[in-house]
């Protein structure tokens, strides 16, 4: 019997089988964490593209110290996109939710036990609330980059201005100062030749920024445009444009010009350096204006407020990209209060601890004294009653391979829940809200998707989600203040 001969097939299959179990395995890898996203070489089937779109993660400290000066700026449009833009139509009910994540959901209250740090508040919210003529209740919302998104404030400004009437959009940047600047409900660009000056820097000699942190500077040439939005069901309006600028001696002039009516210049020069606001009155509806910087020295402006004669809430979106609360320091004091005098806010929501939560090492001592006196100073300055919102949660992957919170958000968390109640204002804690521990992992593995690819900021639903709890807390404790209000003897 002839013996068979082996086949020299089969150790060729064996070898090319072993070689693509290897490939497999090592293309696989990256879809194990979302740390290793971008080497994948697809996307994954769970990855939603609201995720992978989102702001990207804050620089991670330390960072060397900013730099001084300006830093010119390309041009920019307010482009809404699926990524960053809630939806044009009005909705009373949240986002349709994963039911197990829905469930971990809380109804968290404004926290107060004073019972009195947002009364000033509420005493203006009630005149808005009872229609009286010109009873404008403007909000500013300070934050990190979730806020310079408009991510939270767009919900807000939506939710009560339906609630208590629609004054106008609020306090926009001359231009955008970062990639991912944006405004729900607003026309908004930029061209011509813009440099920029920020608390996270580049910074100013002097320390004054205006009113949102930045300060922008034309010798002539730089165009900004603003208007009321042209679709949907919100921000159709505006009868006001108030031009934020600093006067000063050397200072240039300014044109500004609205659809229909005759241009008009004014300058900014002056004997020294001072805070001032230059307003255009147009007719109630839709409109809009350029700003453009004609030359004759220096024109410093800092940002346009889109207003309404008419009872209702105004809510100024104050975010800065890669911002930390402690960089409102950099501020000069004297131009901070006076920015403040001149916006007249009712209330100062100050959210920040996404980029603290990044520091290699945070001294907990020294943040929450620095905390202190920011609030003191808000306070102080604004007149205003002060809200202390705590950041949102924050995942990274744990030695175990699972989503887990990073330990310094439940220190920042308590930081600022103490800080908030022992210095006259509110607080809300929004990683409460969230589902508490965990909640980011949840929200980044739930379909549809809440939280974003980088384990940090939310998703356009997500931040929706937020600000829907959020603009409830406030309503419910309004309403309580007002019960107890009218049960007094």
């Amino acid at each position: 019997m002839t013996a068979s001969r082996p086949s020299i097939f089969g150790p060729l299959l064996g070898k090319t089988t072993r070689t693509l179990l290897v490939m497999l395995a090592a293309l696989a890898v990256p879809y194990a964490t979302p740390r290793l996203r971008v080497l994948r070489v697809v996307p994954a089937p769970w990855d939603d593209v609201a995720a992978t779109e989102a702001p990207p993660a804050e620089p991670a400290p330390p960072a060397p110290p900013p730099t001084s000066g300006e830093q010119a700026l390309p041009a920019s449009e307010n482009t809404p996109t699926i990524h960053n833009a809630l939806p044009d139509e009005s909705h009373t009910t949240l986002p349709e939710l994963d039911p197990d994540v829905a469930a971990t959901l809380r109804t968290i209250a404004i926290e107060d036990p004073s019972g009195h740090a947002l009364d000033g508040f509420f005493e203006q919210l009630a005149r808005t609330d009872r229609k009286e003529p010109h009873a404008v209740t403007r909000i500013l919302h300070y934050g990190d980059s979730t806020i310079a998104s408009d991510y939270v404030s767009g919900t807000m400004r939506r939710r009560l201005q339906a609630r208590f009437g629609d004054a106008g959009h609020g306090f926009i940047l001359i231009a955008n100062p970062w990639e991912w600047y944006f405004h729900n409900d607003v026309l908004h660009s930029s061209d011509g030749e813009w440099k920029a000056s920020r608390l996270a820097g580049p910074i100013t000699s002097d320390g004054m920024y205006g009113l949102g942190g930045v300060s922008f500077t034309s010798y002539g040439g730089g165009v900004a445009w603003f208007g009321a939005a042209t679709r949907g069901d919100y921000g159709r309006k505006v009868s006001r444009y108030d031009v934020y600028y600093l006067e000063q001696p050397v200072g240039g002039e300014v044109e500004l010009d609205v659809r229909g009516s005759p241009p008009e210049r004014f300058s900014t020069r002056g004997p020294s350096k001072a805070s001032r606001v230059h307003s255009v009155v147009t007719e109630d509806g839709e409109s809009k204006l350029s700003v453009r910087a004609i030359g004759g020295g220096p024109v410093r402006l800092f940002g346009v407020a889109l207003e309404r004669d008419e009872p209702g809430v105004v809510y100024d979106a104050l975010g800065s990209h890669a911002a930390m609360a402690v960089y409102w320091q950099r501020q000069d004091p004297a131009h901070w209060k006076d920015q403040l005098a001149l916006r007249k806010p009712a209330l100062v929501v100050f959210q920040y601890g996404t980029n603290e939560s990044d520091l290699w090492k945070l001294d907990r001592d020294e943040y929450e004294h620095a905390l202190a006196g920011l609030v003191d100073e808000l306070r102080e300055a604004s007149g205003a009653s002060v809200l202390v919102v705590a950041p949102l949660d924050r995942a990274e992957v744990s030695k175990a391979g699972k989503l887990v919170t990073k330990q310094v958000i439940l220190d920042l968390v308590a930081i600022q829940r103490r800080v908030a109640l022992s210095h006259g204002a509110a607080f809300w804690d929004t990683f409460s809200a969230m589902g508490g521990s965990g909640s980011m992992g949840r929200w980044y593995k739930t379909r549809p998707q809440l939280g974003g690819g980088d384990l940090t900021h939310p998703t356009p639903r997500g931040a929706e989600v937020i600000g829907d709890m959020l603009s409830d807390a406030l309503v419910s404790a309004y309403q309580r203040w007002s019960r107890e209000r009218d049960a007094a003897p």
